[in-house]
């Protein structure tokens, strides 16, 4: 490891150079960033001139820092190695960046420090210690002959070596005169004189018009230019050209020959693409974690946290997370995207005396970053056994900065592949955790509410439906998707005192604990209404007026409602039905007749003393009803006259069957393949003329 470092502090270029191998050769300790401060041209003050694996708020200060002050550099500057592990940190530090492990070592000749900070409460223990006195060593042989980089040093000139082709271009011949290293250049045998053609065929096609161009606009004008251009070589690769070139006008006014010299610039211009290749994934990184932090501002629950991170995090290669918690002495998954549960029953359970790269950030609150199989097995033996049974193949584990420290957790990043955690990387995925974090506990309120929301809503559902001859009943609720609050959705079936059978159904407005006690209240409303008066019309009528009296009461917390009451006779068939703003119920007779339209009014709640027509119907016997909320209908992306067809042709291709059983099948395949994103209630009567 030592020897790998020596080699790369050799032919490092630069400071950061040097300090980013400190970084690689550092990281079987875990994420460890180093900083180098130089002595200023005074002698007194300390200057950052190299950093790398060093998040933001651990960075040194950017400006000088007088040795005079008590800070740990500042000793170590005057020879004096110091180490150190808690908030305070070697030089100052903003008061949230948290607790660190630290060392600072003095440079010989009186250079300056080198300082290795780890974030985390685990000190750097005596065989840590000796590996960085190492690295400095090595460190100090090297530093002299580097560029320093920093803000007040100047770039020293500098002389490099360039190899230039001559060439001398005759335009009325259009033949080429060059010596060995022009030659050289463009694959030709040597120096001599050679046709234009012979350049020009290794010009690419998608540059040959400019190219032609360029030698119209020489011809032209005399001058002296600089002109790009790419050749093809013979294995297949592109090389790169700079040619600075002049032509002269002859007497007659034309120009006869245009002569330079030509460079290769294939290195140069790589490194640019390097560089911008770089920066388009700096960017692209960037453009993600600012994603990142829109969706965990906004997400809905711990669930739709993990799919979002899992998300903005594929930019890095990770196809997997799962955010996991100390608890009771072991680890458990809050919550995680991209594990199927055999995979997440792994996670689930572990002791945290165990030693994984899961549990040892759990225990230690330290990043454990393991690129590949190899990496594991040589951090932890022990599962060279499992190996062929591991579905992914690399793994950070990253501890969430949380408000409650007595329950530390992890977001543990994995890879369907093996992956060199580059330097850019570290400092990004932590910084993802840390908006993982802040957002987590928001989310964890948000998932204890909808839980509250939903065991509310069934609760105040009916725990059965009532049995009549020649009628068959079925209802079924299905809460929102995770992501969303539980909403105000109800039905009910209960029977009314004229011998008819009264079935409801009804939507309160909103996705909170608020609508699912509305909903429990109209619930009871409608039942004593029609208790007194069986007419649907009616009950419609009073319930709206005695909401309205409420929101006019407290109109801050107003809420609206629809709804669709029908008084059935099982007997003859007979219906009569009035909705509020709600979806006409769905017919479907034995001989498929048609079903005239049923008038709707007003929601719950809107207006006192509003009237809602009746429309009446007789259905025969082996009629099917039934009764559904918009949560199947009015979904994102989906046309709600197509989403009601659906519905009806679901309805009307189930064969009636004897029994509540067969018909509880029916209400779940009408609402599995929706798949509704709002919650969703259904009732499902099958008149069986019995």
């Amino acid at each position: 490891m030592l020897g790998q470092l020596e080699q790369s502090l050799a032919m490092a270029a630069e400071l950061r150079g040097m300090t980013e191998a400190l970084v690689r050769s550092s990281a079987w300790m875990g994420l460890v960033g180093w900083a180098v401060m130089l002595f200023q041209a005074d002698g007194t003050h300390l200057f950052p001139c190299g950093m790398a694996g060093l998040g933001g708020r651990w960075q040194p200060p950017l400006r000088p820092l007088s040795t005079g002050d008590t800070w740990p550099v500042g000793q170590a500057a005057l020879g004096q190695e110091r180490t150190g592990c808690g908030t305070t940190g070697p030089y100052p530090l903003p008061a949230k960046a948290g607790a660190a492990a630290w060392m600072v070592l003095p440079l010989t000749k009186r250079q300056g420090v080198a300082v290795a900070l780890r974030p985390g409460v685990t000190a750097f223990h005596s065989v840590e210690q000796a590996f960085l006195r190492e690295a400095v060593s090595l460190l100090d042989r090297y530093l002299p002959g580097v560029e320093r980089t920093g803000r007040t040093v100047e770039p020293a000139p500098r002389l490099r070596p360039r190899s230039a082709g001559v060439f001398r271009l005759d335009l009325p011949d259009e033949r080429v005169d060059c010596d060995e290293v022009f030659a050289r250049q463009h694959a030709l045998p040597g120096p001599g004189r050679y046709p234009l053609a012979d350049i020009l065929c290794r010009i690419p096609a998608q540059d040959l018009p400019r190219i032609e161009e360029i030698l119209g606009e020489l011809r032209e004008r005399p001058g002296t230019f600089e002109v790009s251009y790419r050749l093809t070589s013979d294995n297949g690769g592109m090389r790169h050209l700079r040619a600075h070139c002049t032509s002269s006008r002859t007497e007659a006014g034309t120009v006869q020959d245009i002569s330079g010299e030509v460079t290769d610039v294939t290195t140069e211009a790589q490194q640019i693409g390097e560089r911008e290749a770089l920066l388009r994934e700096q960017l692209q990184r960037a453009d993600r974690m600012i994603s990142l932090a829109a969706s965990a501002a906004s997400a809905s629950g711990t669930r739709e946290l993990a799919a979002a991170a899992c998300e903005a995090l594929a930019v890095f290669g990770a196809d997997a997370l799962a955010i996991v918690e100390a608890h009771g002495g072991r680890t458990r998954v809050v919550t995680a995207a991209g594990y199927d549960r055999e995979h997440r029953a792994v996670l689930d359970g572990l002791p945290l005396s165990a030693r994984t790269p899961l549990t040892d950030a759990l225990r230690n609150q330290q990043a454990v970053f393991t690129p590949s199989h190899r990496d594991l097995v040589s951090a932890y033996p022990h599962y060279a056994a499992t190996l062929p049974r591991l579905r992914r193949h690399a793994w950070a584990a990253i501890p969430l900065p949380l408000a409650d420290r007595t329950t530390p957790a992890v977001c543990m990043f994995s890879f369907n592949r093996a992956h060199a955690f580059q330097l850019s990387d570290q400092p990004l995925l932590i910084a993802g955790a840390a908006l993982l974090g802040r957002a987590l506990e928001r989310c964890r309120s948000y998932d204890a509410e909808h839980e509250r929301a939903v065991s509310l809503q069934r609760s105040l559902l009916p725990a059965r439906l009532p049995e009549h001859p020649g009628l068959l009943l079925t209802a079924s609720y299905r809460p929102a998707a995770p992501k969303a609050h539980a909403g105000g959705d109800w039905y009910d079936a209960f029977p009314l005192r004229d011998g008819r059978m009264a079935l409801t159904i009804g939507d309160v407005e909103g996705h909170h604990t608020e609508a699912a006690a509305l909903m429990g209240r109209l619930r009871t409303t409608l039942r004593a209404y029609a208790a007194l008066i069986p007419d649907p019309a009616t009950v419609l009528a009073l319930t709206n007026n005695m909401l309205t009296a409420e929101n006019d009461a407290d109109p801050d917390h107003a809420l609206l409602a629809t709804c669709c009451l029908i008084a059935l006779d099982p007997k003859t068939g007979r219906l009569d039905c009035a909705t509020a703003a709600h979806p006409a119920p769905l017919i479907h007779t034995p001989d498929d007749s048609p079903v005239p339209h049923f008038p709707t009014g007003l929601p719950l709640g809107a207006f006192a003393d509003t009237t809602y027509p009746t429309a009446g119907l007789t259905l025969p016997p082996g009629s099917k009803l039934l009764l559904y909320t918009d949560g199947f209908t009015d979904t994102p992306h989906t046309d709600p006259d197509h989403a009601r067809e659906q519905l009806r042709q679901l309805l009307a291709a189930t064969e009636p069957k004897v029994g509540a059983h067969a018909l509880h099948e029916v209400a779940t395949a009408c609402l599995t393949p929706l798949r509704p994103h709002d919650d969703s209630a259904l009732l499902l009567a099958h008149l069986t003329g019995a």
